[in-house]
């Protein structure tokens, strides 16, 4: 019985290829990535923000130190990750009252105190003091961290205050981890 020419090519053919395989190579895959912590920032109103503080008399320095207070909250808005914020204020002191932030107005006798008003109690941040001094840490309740803080006037020389415009810069950086 003569084998047909064509079914012997496709018997041929089958056998060459389902030898084994010519060529093999095996490689490994390297994934990279990078895991960012949490950033935390300043309300946008309180960038760059204006604390007035109420109109005073010279004579409300008749019988205090002190006169005007304006309590106000700054707020840092936190990924989840962050727990802690630490709050860190800095300006110039008074050439006077060198704990006191230094008036560049026009008003003589007098500089600004900045405090924080955590728990309702008031802490003087001093002006000359130390970063840990000038620095409070709020914990974060649902990604925020909400430092009630307070400035006033206050009384910087022995002698009189002299009327005019009190104008004070201070700068706050956030730290958070």
């Amino acid at each position: 019985m003569k084998t047909p020419l064509f079914v012997l090519s496709l018997l041929v053919a089958a056998a060459t290829t389902t030898g084994t395989a010519q060529a093999v190579q095996t490689t490994s895959l390297r994934f990279t990535g990078n895991i960012e912590g949490g950033t935390c920032h300043l309300e946008s109103t309180d960038v760059g923000r204006t604390i007035e503080l109420p109109q005073v008399k010279v004579s409300d320095f008749d019988s205090s130190t002190w006169a005007g207070l304006r309590e106000f909250d700054l707020t840092a808005n936190c990924d989840s990750d962050i727990s802690n914020v630490t709050f860190t204020f800095s300006g110039t002191p008074d050439t006077f009252a060198p704990t006191r932030f230094a008036n560049t107005g026009t008003a003589r006798g007098v500089a600004t105190v900045i405090q924080s008003r955590i728990g309702g109690a008031g802490y003087n941040f001093p002006a000359n003091g130390n970063p840990t001094e000038r620095s409070r840490t709020i914990p974060t309740t649902a990604g925020r961290a909400v430092i009630p803080m307070g400035a006033h006037y206050i009384k910087t020389i022995i002698g009189s205050v002299i009327k005019g415009t009190l104008i004070t810069t201070a700068s706050v950086t956030i730290t958070y981890n």
